[in-house]
């Protein structure tokens, strides 16, 4: 009883099986006559027309700015003459500069404030980090 049950359902299976495939193979037919049936030159005509239609839109396009003068040359040309980078660029070494000599003449450390020092006797920790900086250190020299 037990192998004419799974003979029974192995029948059933492989019977499933053999209804996919047919399924497949009828989807596969189908998309097979939809692409023979697909005129390539029809597709490739379709690209040209738009091509056409793309260069058509640029031509117009070219021929507006020319007749409005907003050429790129034109454009160039008021970008070149509206700024002056030069004058800038003096005016803001001239705010840069400090009062009574030029930057490039004057050494580095004569341009920067005197440091200031504290006495190494005494160490003040300013901040936090500092405070807990002389901890670690002080439990270190316990050690």
């Amino acid at each position: 009883m037990t192998a004419l049950e799974s003979k029974i359902a192995e029948a059933k299976t492989k019977k499933e099986m053999l209804k996919a495939r047919a399924r497949a193979a009828k989807a596969s037919e189908q998309i097979n006559r939809a692409m023979g049936r697909v005129d390539t030159s029809g597709a490739i005509g379709a690209f040209e027309r738009m091509e056409e239609k793309v260069m058509q839109m640029e031509a117009q396009s070219e021929a507006v700015a020319e007749l409005a003068g907003d050429t790129l040359e034109s454009q160039f040309a008021g970008l070149e003459a509206g700024s002056d980078v030069d004058a800038e660029l003096a005016m803001l070494k001239a705010q840069l500069e400090p009062p009574g000599g030029a930057i490039s003449g004057t050494p580095i450390q004569e341009a920067l404030p005197p440091a200031q020092t504290t006495p190494t006797d005494t160490p003040q920790p300013s901040t936090p980090v500092d405070a807990e900086l002389e901890e670690l250190r002080s439990k270190l020299d316990q050690i």
